[in-house]
């Protein structure tokens, strides 16, 4: 369909916003260190698996070749988020052309995927939920294109995509879950199950995640036993507070108003541009509300991550796109004040971001936030403790047999990427359960090697000057790190030493 020149003027003018939260999320990309979470996948890169204890692989698989390129550095293992920010988007501006046949209709895509706060936070930051985005995306786009072209070719790639996706983590079998269920509701759909296409999907996907079920039977169903428990299986007993902080958790990972507008979008999408009844809506809405409902349903008896129902925000994204395309532009006429409104959410929302990235003016302001709250707080002061771990170490008579302890699997894993080697750091038995669990189950650590505890304490009262480990006797605090956060919180990293040294001098 030609364009206007009023609708290129104005998918220009989106594509400039895009190019400066781009700008803003390539500075935060060189300007932020290692997160604790982002080191904890790194290490699992440097020992590959079929899974892991936490998630599905395929981030360690992602990270892997990129570091043994590059080196292991953050900027290498953080690229994999960065290709997946960039092809995002660009699926998110393809495949709403596709539905709506509109320009405009894909720019607004763009920009309301990019706009949201779990994007733009995201846009560097290496988890399960890089491969989950990037799959899920193709997963949903070919299983579209699958249905329009009545394709076998298109089913095979909705299978390879899925499998993928569930390779990245395991809330992708949503993605199964929301096909079926378009495919039952519209006429075509139902064409389609009549015929092998959905199914060789479903087999292809299946296939490809069967190492993770295989391992997983190796393992006790470990990784599906923990993640079900901390989704669903703790009960507590005031449901409807819980639920209010899942809600809180949405309208905070993609901001009120557009949390509000794609509930409108997702509830008139016939009028956007979606014929009513076609796949393409069922397959929209659908895909937008069951994660919505699932986890807020798993809400009433667990806490709930406020990035569980992510998958709602991809095809969430498309149909506040169409809504606004007709909002903006009906017919050929424009809504300067609505525009202009629109612009300002998007610049809101990536100064709200940015300000929670760069915390800087939240002190002189008075306000103090915990500094596991902000990414620049996890991240800051790293490089010097790494410094004082090398200098304690240094005075060892066998600083080469030497292991370190972290008090948690974060911790353990920032120590070992800062020292570059994940063979001289282990987990305090006090940690939660996590990879470095089955590891230390396989291959017991040696007492008499272990010379060095690292804990970080958030409060001043929380410091001790003396822990005990079990199994692994007393240790006494021989050095005490203070590192002020550029939000001005306070963290201290204490460093111990057992009573009796275990390493004899050479």
């Amino acid at each position: 369909m030609r364009q206007s020149s009023v609708s290129r003027q104005f998918t220009l003018w989106i594509a400039l916003l895009v190019a400066v939260g781009l700008i803003a999320n390539g500075y935060a990309w060189f300007n932020i260190g290692a997160l604790p979470d982002e080191a904890y996948y790194w290490v699992w890169s440097q020992r590959l698996q079929w899974s892991y204890f936490d998630h599905p692989p395929l981030i360690a698989w992602l990270i892997r070749p990129l570091t043994e390129l590059f080196g292991n550095n953050i900027a290498a293992i953080r690229i994999p988020a960065v290709i997946t920010w960039l092809v995002s988007c660009w699926l998110a501006w393809l495949f709403a052309w596709r539905i709506y046949r509109q320009h405009r209709a894909a720019a607004l895509a763009v920009l309301v995927w990019s706009s949201l706060p779990i994007v733009q936070a995201g846009f560097h930051v290496v988890t399960p939920d890089i491969p989950l985005i990037l799959f899920a995306w193709l997963g949903y786009y070919f299983c579209w294109r699958a249905v329009t072209a009545r394709s076998i070719k298109y089913w095979l790639l909705t299978g390879v995509w899925t499998g993928l996706a569930l390779l990245g983590k395991y809330p992708a079998v949503l993605l199964l879950g929301t096909v079926f269920i378009a495919l039952l509701l519209s006429r075509e759909g139902r064409r389609e199950l009549a015929s092998g296409g959905p199914w060789l999907a479903a087999t292809v996907a299946a296939l490809l995640f069967f190492p993770v079920v295989l391992w997983n039977y190796q393992h006790d169903w470990v990784s599906f036993a923990f993640q079900f428990g901390h989704g669903v299986q703790r009960q507590i007993s005031d449901p409807w507070r819980l639920f209010a902080l899942f809600l809180g958790g949405q309208l905070g990972v993609v901001l009120p108003w557009t949390f509000v507008a794609m509930v409108y979008a997702s509830m008139r999408a016939s009028r956007w541009g979606l014929p009513a009844g076609s796949f393409a809506l069922h397959l929209l809405v659908t895909g937008f509300w069951l994660p919505l409902l699932l986890f807020g349903v798993a809400g009433l008896s667990a806490k709930a991550e406020a990035n569980w129902p992510l998958l709602a925000y991809l095809p969430g994204s498309l149909l506040l796109a169409g809504a606004l395309n007709r909002w903006l532009y009906p017919g050929e006429k424009r809504r300067n004040g609505l525009i202009t409104i629109v612009i300002a959410a998007y610049l809101v929302s990536l100064l709200l971001v940015n300000i929670i990235r760069f915390p800087w003016w939240l002190g002189y302001a008075g306000v103090q936030l915990p500094p596991q709250r902000t990414q620049i707080s996890q991240s800051y002061g790293w490089p010097q403790v790494g410094q004082e771990v090398e200098r304690l170490l240094a005075d060892k008579p066998q600083a080469h047999r030497c292991k370190v302890i972290g008090a948690s699997h974060q911790e353990t894993a920032m120590l070992a990427l800062l020292l570059g080697d994940m063979e001289r750091v282990i987990a305090s038995p006090h940690a939660r359960v996590s990879q470095y669990s089955l590891w230390q189950q396989e291959v017991p650590p040696e007492p008499d090697r272990l010379c060095l505890y690292v804990e970080q304490f958030g409060r001043p009262d929380r410091i001790r000057d003396e822990v005990i480990l079990n199994g692994w006797g007393k240790w006494r605090r021989v050095s005490l790190l203070k590192l002020e956060n550029p939000d001005l919180t306070i963290r201290w990293f204490g460093f111990f030493e057992p009573e009796q040294e275990t390493l004899a001098p050479s």
